[in-house]
């Protein structure tokens, strides 16, 4: 018998049966979340417009000095702001909504509606696409809305269904009924935070998102202790920009304060929260014979590129790193920025301040705080630098370098000397370390919660090594590399407040700068 070969008509019909249940299947899962999308979409818009009224309504309570048991004056503050439909004799989709209104009341919708509030149309506002985006900056919305300023409500002209319910409408969350609709959310990738460049009084941020694991970034949202807690967008930030080639978001900011970041992309998916905080300062003053300096993870002392090298200093709690530069002689140096300080019973709070200002950087009422006399006891200065290690003198120079022995001087002998020991270019900038500035850099380390170990110390940072003081933080006002070494020590060290005969350590400060 031949064998037959070929596919069976039988073959053709399974085959065939086979393709349409996957096509079934993969329609299902496309229209099911297509239709989340469009559900988070329609939310999305309708909680920024909600954020628009909820603003509007708070600041008329204060054009208004608002009195809840009168009928005060909201049409006329509208029309103010520009708001020509604030009338609702000029709304054309009046007989629109009332369509809507019954159908909603006629059908099973009625939990997501209050025929109390929804269906007093005389206090509504009508609003269109271009309305929306004139008068309240939002684009890309593809339906119109009436607004009840007096309630907080807003009621979309088209609704989206979500289950069995058709949405068309979403309260002020201060009136209570807000509809919850849960944002997506991805908490397995977290978006990349990088601090591009430092000027001091701003920093240059980068947001990013792997492209590979999302879409692409389309919002970055903020909350700040600097301003209030209203959220906010970052387009709205000096110098944003969006690059596409990167999924990336760069922007400035311009105030000390505690940051919380939200990622949201074209999917409105949102991702895990950056929180950062900022403490913007006056930037180090270099002078001449002067280099910026850092240390990298393997511990190597690397010279900085620009002035605005992210990776030179920071200021803030969580990722304290005082700025430190060395001179031609060697010498190294740490900047202590301007500040404002008040202590109390539960420790030292400080504000960095601008320039040669009395302004904090945080935007904050400074009630109570003053500025620390190491500023502005003779000139008002934006900071100085104080010698990272106690001095001692070796063939005839005074050096302040890790490793050296630690001398022992009196306030005379060093004052008829220490400008002879030192690079001619800092003379005009060089003097003993006062009280004050002494008390300065012990303050900034007690308000960055820094403990600083009392033990003898015979050698600058703690070790006969050169490289030792990097393994001796304890001694270090920054508790890392970075900070001032053996402030504290059983070792008197002399200021220039000193009696001319007492006998202790030495250190330097360079100041006067611009």
């Amino acid at each position: 018998m031949k064998k037959e070969n070929g596919i069976t008509l039988i073959k053709i019909c399974i085959i065939v049966a086979i393709i349409f249940i996957i096509a079934t299947i993969c329609a299902f899962i496309f229209k099911e979340t297509n239709e989340k999308k469009e559900l988070n979409k329609y939310i999305y818009i309708m909680e920024q417009i909600q954020e628009k009224v909820s603003l509007v309504r708070t600041e008329y309570k204060v054009w208004e000095k608002y009195n809840p048991n009168e009928s005060g004056n909201f049409y006329t503050y509208l029309q103010e702001l520009g708001y020509s439909n604030a009338n609702n004799a000029s709304n054309p989709y009046i007989n629109d909504f009332n369509e809507i209104i019954k159908t909603i009341e006629e059908n099973d919708f009625k939990d997501n509606w209050n025929s109390n509030i929804d269906t007093i149309i005389t206090n509504y506002c009508y609003f269109s696409q271009e309305d929306l985006e004139e008068l309240f900056g939002l684009s890309n919305i593809n339906f119109e809305v009436i607004i009840n300023f007096y309630t907080g409500n807003v009621i979309s002209r088209i609704g989206v269904k979500d289950g069995e319910n058709i949405i068309y409408r979403q309260y002020d969350s201060s009136i209570g009924n807000k509809l919850v609709i849960s944002n997506i959310y991805n908490s397995e990738i977290i978006p990349k935070f990088e601090i591009i460049e430092n000027f001091g009084l701003s920093q240059k941020v980068k947001i990013s998102l792997n492209r590979k694991e999302s879409a692409d970034i389309k919002d970055i949202y903020y909350y700040s202790s600097s301003t209030d807690e209203n959220k906010k967008i970052c387009s709205k930030l000096n110098g944003y920009n969006y690059n596409r080639d990167e999924n990336a978001v760069y922007f400035y900011i311009e105030n000390s304060g505690d940051y919380t970041f939200i990622v949201e992309d074209t999917n409105f998916v949102q991702y895990t929260q950056i929180e950062y905080q900022f403490n913007l300062c006056n930037p180090p003053q270099m002078l001449d014979g002067m280099m910026g300096i850092y240390w990298e993870e393997n511990g190597n002392e690397t010279r900085i590129l620009t002035e605005y090298d992210s990776k030179w200093y920071n200021y803030s709690k969580n990722d304290f790193r005082m700025a430190n530069a060395k001179t031609e002689d060697g010498n190294y140096w740490v900047w202590i920025p301007r500040f404002l300080y008040k202590q109390t019973t539960e420790g030292t709070d400080i504000e960095f301040i601008a320039k040669k200002t009395k302004l904090a950087t945080s935007n904050k009422s400074m009630v109570g705080y003053e500025i620390h006399k190491a500023f502005s006891e003779n000139d008002e200065i934006s900071g100085f630098w104080i010698a990272k290690f106690q001095g001692n003198i070796k063939e005839a120079e005074l050096q302040f370098k890790p490793g050296q022995t630690l001398g022992v001087y009196t306030l005379n002998n060093i004052k008829s000397r220490y400008k002879s020991l030192v690079d001619i270019k800092l003379r005009n900038n060089l003097d003993i370390m006062n009280e004050n500035e002494l008390e300065a850099a012990l303050l900034l380390a007690d308000a960055m919660g820094k403990s600083i170990s009392n033990n003898l110390v015979h050698y600058a940072g703690g070790s006969p090594e050169e490289n030792g003081f990097k393994e001796n933080v304890k001694y270090s006002s920054s508790n890392n590399v970075y900070g001032v070494y053996d402030l504290i020590t059983s070792e008197n060290e002399i200021t220039k407040n000193s009696k001319w005969y007492e006998e202790g350590r030495i250190r330097l400060v360079l100041k006067n700068i611009n």
